[in-house]
């Protein structure tokens, strides 16, 4: 499964929502077909990333859950834990971290399929964190734990 939906069918998905619409003369559309356009590919974008994670919970979650051999050993790395955190070049400030535990997030492990939608709902979680720490995770499903993915992990709030 890709892990981001073809350009091609996400342009054409979007093209057929614009040119689909037909709002009522009281409630007109106040923006570009561009502006509209890339709001609805966002949209887009965002599902199949919602969709994709979803999938790969329900079929790797047995073989990722606490307890089971096959288990990675990073999944395991307790966010709370500064000097491990520290030693694969990542960094959390204090409020992130109590954002992250208050919401039920304890080890990077928790964090495997979380979108970054919902990462960006949590209080004192932007964009760009929320970014860095799909980032993580995804370096570390590599295999890669080098510190030259993605600035070294490091994870700062704007």
């Amino acid at each position: 499964m890709p892990r981001e939906i073809d350009s091609r069918i996400a342009n054409r998905l979007a093209t057929n929502a614009i040119s689909s619409l037909d709002p009522p003369h009281a409630n007109k559309l106040v923006c570009t077909r561009r502006a509209l356009h890339s709001v609805l590919l966002a949209a887009i974008r965002e599902a199949h990333e919602i969709g994709f994670l979803a999938g790969q919970q329900e079929r790797y979650g047995d073989l990722t859950r606490p307890g089971s051999p096959a288990r990675p050993a990073w999944m395991d790395i307790r966010l709370d834990h500064r000097p491990e955190l520290a030693r694969h070049g990542i960094l959390l400030k204090p409020v992130v971290l109590q954002s992250l535990a208050d919401a039920g997030y304890h080890c990077l492990g928790d964090l495997r399929w979380v979108p970054e939608r919902q990462l960006v709902g949590l209080h004192y979680v932007g964009i760009k964190t929320a970014r860095a720490l799909r980032s993580i995770v995804r370096r570390f499903e590599r295999g890669t734990e080098s510190a030259s993915d993605d600035g070294g992990g490091l994870i700062a709030d704007p």
